[in-house]
């Protein structure tokens, strides 16, 4: 996706060309087609792109992803919150390959402190026109980067990942952190289009009347349905 420095100036370039060959075409004419050649749905979708600010990472936090060249990812000054967002509005809906990329915002810390505890991350996540998924992510590794522990809120039949236009909900993440963990990872992820926003995370203890919903671990003490006879 190309990010012109002028496209006022390409769409009266593009216009002055025609002219010369004998075709006219109007202002607004011209300016559409710039958009398109582009890649983009229309002139007022590529007028706001080129508009809006920058966003700036907050301090602490670190842009992540499989697509995050895709996604704009920072501090909204509006909403002063933690803000992902896709970049692009293209003519054509989204490629199968995009639909499962993703944008993040994340952060690690030691897990020195925390082994042998519940731990719950928690925090309020809200979304405009997400295709994908909105949601929150945690993850436990132990040594060499082996992951012990694993949620990404997929999955779950309440209180799961942000889909559509959706105002602040909240949400949370409960994990075990085993004896043996060397760091914590977490964060919010924004997968396909549209806009997420994230604000109020906290960390805290909890205690076992709390169930984990990490899907790391096998909750089986032994495997089951091995002649696949039982349907759900």
């Amino acid at each position: 996706m190309q990010n012109p420095r002028d496209p006022k100036a390409m769409a009266k370039s593009l216009r002055q060309t025609l002219a010369e060959r004998r075709v006219d075409i109007s202002h607004s004419d011209s300016l559409e087609c710039v958009a398109r050649q582009l890649g983009w749905r229309d002139w007022n979708t590529l007028a706001a792109q080129l508009d809006r600010p920058a966003l700036t990472l907050p301090e602490g936090w670190t842009a992540g992803g499989t697509h995050r060249d895709d996604y704009e990812m920072g501090v909204d000054p509006a909403e002063g919150c933690a803000l992902i967002r896709y970049r692009i509005a293209l003519i054509e809906p989204m490629p199968a390959n995009l639909r499962s990329g993703y944008g993040a915002l994340e952060q690690n810390f030691r897990a020195e402190d925390y082994r042998g505890k519940r731990l719950e991350l928690s925090a309020q996540l809200k979304a405009h026109e997400v295709t994908g998924a909105a949601a929150l992510w945690m993850r436990i590794d132990g040594e060499r980067g082996r992951m012990l522990a694993f949620d990404t809120m997929d999955g779950r039949t309440s209180e799961g990942p942000l889909v559509g236009t959706v105002g602040w909900q909240e949400r949370s993440i409960v994990m075990d952190v085993p004896p043996e963990a060397q760091s914590i990872h977490f964060g919010f992820f924004l997968r396909g289009s549209g806009s997420a926003w994230a604000r109020r995370f906290r960390f805290t203890e909890v205690d076992a009347s709390r169930p984990v919903t990490d899907h790391a671990v096998p909750r089986r003490s032994a495997p089951t349905n091995l002649d696949f006879a039982a349907v759900a």
